[in-house]
């Protein structure tokens, strides 16, 4: 009976629609990396300017999901869903067709798109099941995760074929989430209509912060500032590295892509044992494991980096699910606004991290410094291992 519940749950349509679309929004967040490398050999971009014109990406997408979180908790999540990917898809036609320049601003502004979408998103899911809310989130995330992992693959076959025009066919393949959302996605405003019935005597209770709050919040941000500049300065400057030693770009696209999936195989393992074990373990498991790998991917021959670049990706995917989710526990009646704190922190950080590591880049090498990555999870293990045993991990 419970095994038919769960089944039932990921059937529901709203998650599917959801889901597809996380999968298409990542395809063309990830694919963006290898845009970023052709342009910066053809513009001439120095590694401090890539770390640039990331930030600016993930300035615009990480500040807008706490406004987008804070509107879809009072409008509902469809119209930003929808709204979220039309605008990706109409700027990703555009650096697709346009020239060099015009092509950089348009995958810049196109980050609003993918910051409208992802807490609205994660709020629809993380809203499924209470039972199997970790692992629910954990399969949204997947979805993403997989998007993460095909976009630079696709994008590479399609760059080696047709150059930068043949870009176009993943903002039109994006069409076929554009229309499920559109048709499956229920009006969000009905769910707090509901939830409006219990606020009046909740209200009360619901004033005081959660237990130590202040030490959480500090505790989170800092292996969140720690894991994601580790993550995403790797995920931004390998396809670089790679491009620098010669590699063709299909080959690019596929271990760029390695990463991706492995994160996308971590996040779900993650988001199942955290509904087994405490959420704290989970992430140092993760932080730990990552180590070696982000440290001895570089200097490797390629399948030996293939199999390193997947296991980067596994075990710095297994905190994902579980640091959101924890965030979202400190903010248990503004679920959205909380999924577009912690996932507009992590891009925010990580832009910002990997800027300074374009900096040290252009100073002592992009290899030297890449393998300096693996310093970062060790610290944020330091920091992990003053979060409470007993987290909240469920919104009440």
């Amino acid at each position: 009976m419970m095994a038919t519940n769960q089944a039932a749950v990921y059937r529901e349509r709203p998650f599917l629609a959801v889901s597809l679309t996380h999968f298409f929004v990542d395809v063309l967040n990830n694919g963006r990396n290898l845009l970023v490398a052709l342009l910066a050999v053809s513009l001439g971009l120095t590694n401090a300017q890539v770390g640039i014109a990331l930030l600016l990406y993930n300035v615009g997408n990480a500040l807008s999901q706490p406004l987008f979180g804070w509107l879809a908790d009072r409008i509902g999540a469809r119209l930003l869903v929808i709204g979220g990917l039309g605008w990706m898809i109409v700027f990703y036609a555009i650096a697709s067709l346009a020239g060099d320049w015009l092509a950089l601003i348009a995958l810049t502004v196109a980050s609003l798109g993918s910051g409208a979408f992802h807490p609205t998103g994660t709020m629809v899911a993380s809203r499924t099941s209470i039972t199997y809310r970790s692992r629910i989130t954990a399969l949204f995330f997947m979805a993403g995760q997989i998007g993460l992992f095909l976009g630079p693959v696709l994008a590479g076959i399609m760059l080696d074929a047709y150059g930068r025009p043949g870009y176009i066919l993943l903002p039109v393949l994006a069409l076929t989430a554009f229309a499920s959302s559109w048709r499956w996605l229920v009006d969000a405003p009905r769910v707090p209509k509901k939830a409006e019935i219990k606020t009046p005597v909740e209200k009360e209770t619901a004033v005081p912060l959660p237990p130590q709050f202040w030490r959480r919040v500090t505790v989170l941000s800092l292996v969140i500032l720690a894991s994601s500049t580790a993550s995403i300065a790797i995920i931004t400057f390998t396809p670089i590295l790679f491009t620098d030693q010669g590699y063709d770009q299909s080959l690019i696209g596929w271990l760029s892509g390695l990463i991706m999936m492995g994160s996308a195989v971590g996040g779900l393992v993650g988001g199942t044992l955290g509904d087994r074990i405490a959420g704290k373990w989970v992430i140092l498991l993760g932080l730990l494991g990552s180590v070696l790998p982000y440290y001895f991917f570089v200097p490797a021959n390629v399948p030996w980096q293939a199999g390193l670049l997947l296991l980067a990706g596994f075990f710095g995917g297994m905190p994902h699910t579980i640091l959101v989710i924890m965030v979202q526990s400190l903010l248990p009646r503004q679920q959205a606004m909380a999924s577009g704190l912690a996932l507009g922190f992590m891009f925010f950080s990580g832009a910002v991290g990997s800027y300074f590591v374009g900096l040290i880049a252009d100073r002592i090498g992009l290899a030297i410094t890449l393998q300096g990555m693996a310093f970062l999870p060790l610290a944020a293990v330091l920091a992990a291992i003053f979060l409470p045993t007993k987290m909240l991990t469920k919104a009440t």
